[in-house]
């Protein structure tokens, strides 16, 4: 217990120092030295995926229709929310993509999407529910790809309010 404490004592301090190191420290000759940005231009660059910016189209769908591409699993389904919500409980056949990774797991399926989009496998992405910004955001990622998606708007909480299976 004692010891917890320490550790958290030191890490407020360590904390609280760091946030009132000045952003550049003089040196001897007068000329400014910037301490956070010199371990920055050490670190190599990574370059983003070429997104094509909102190409693909968005649209809604709805609950009946949700129902009707899952049932025949002939949709590409994806789960915005966090991971550890999906792991709770998820749409039969969903893939978890949290908004918070997005951007990068999308370029890495590219290939992936664009595969579905050409044999007419609709992308489909949903999130909590209608309160939930989730879905629109990584709907608009997809769509910055070129790739149509749609939004089921009513989430897993319409999903489980029309009783219908979970995973």
């Amino acid at each position: 217990m004692i010891r917890a404490r320490l550790i958290t004592t030191l890490l407020a301090i360590a904390l609280a120092h760091t946030a009132c190191v000045p952003r550049s420290q003089p040196r001897g000759d007068d000329q400014p030295v910037d301490i956070l940005n010199q371990a920055s231009k050490s670190e190599p660059k990574t370059k983003k995926p070429v997104r094509m910016n909102g190409r693909g189209e968005l649209s809604s769908i709805s609950l009946e229709e949700m129902f009707a591409l899952q049932g025949s699993g002939d949709a590409l389904i994806f789960d915005a929310r966090p991971a550890y919500l999906f792991h709770l409980g998820h749409i039969p056949g969903a893939e978890s993509l949290p908004k918070s990774d997005c951007e990068n797991s999308i370029a890495k399926m590219d290939e992936r999407l664009k595969s579905a989009v050409a044999s007419g496998q609709p992308i489909i992405v949903y999130c909590s529910g209608l309160l939930c910004p989730d879905a629109r955001s990584v709907a608009i990622h997809i769509s910055g790809y070129g790739h149509p998606a749609k939004i089921f708007s009513g989430g897993y909480d319409a999903w489980k309010k029309a009783g219908l299976p979970t995973d």
